[in-house]
């Protein structure tokens, strides 16, 4: 992401809205083509997280290229916002990590019968970069890192 927006922000800001978590649209690459994909994003010890199922192709792009790029929708009282986001995408094998954050998905074993399911994949996306368009004053953002 190149693009910078000359007014600038704290992370501390603009991290409540990534507490809130919701769905974020995550971008891998597949060779040269970026696939897309709606993800439930969830934050736990100022570290993002998603998850998904081992055998998914986003697993595999994501362990040849680590670079990934997520968007996620800020609704304000009359306007919707965005923070658009650059991250290395880490896929986690230490099991109390994969524990910890399994166990405050709501959700999880809908899905997976523990945090030790090798069908299970963590994947904790490490910041870069970030843009946020303001969900009330339309004003645009770089988030310093």
């Amino acid at each position: 992401m190149k693009k910078v927006y000359p007014e600038r922000m704290s992370l501390t800001e603009v991290w409540p809205h990534f507490e809130t978590g919701g769905l974020i649209h995550l971008s891998t690459l597949d060779g040269y083509q970026p696939r897309i994909r709606m993800m439930a994003l969830t934050a736990r010890d100022q570290k993002l997280w998603v998850v998904t199922r081992t055998g998914d192709d986003k697993v595999t792009q994501i362990r040849k290229n680590s670079n990934t790029e997520f968007t996620l929708a800020v609704e304000g009282k009359e306007k919707m916002g965005c923070l658009r986001a650059t991250a290395d995408a880490i896929i986690v094998e230490d099991s109390n990590t994969r524990k910890e954050v399994a166990s405050v998905i709501p959700w999880f074993t809908g899905y997976w019968k523990s945090s030790q399911d090798p069908n299970f994949t963590l994947i904790r996306l490490d910041l870069k970069k970030i843009l946020f368009d303001h969900h009330e004053t339309s004003s645009k953002y770089t988030i310093d890192l």
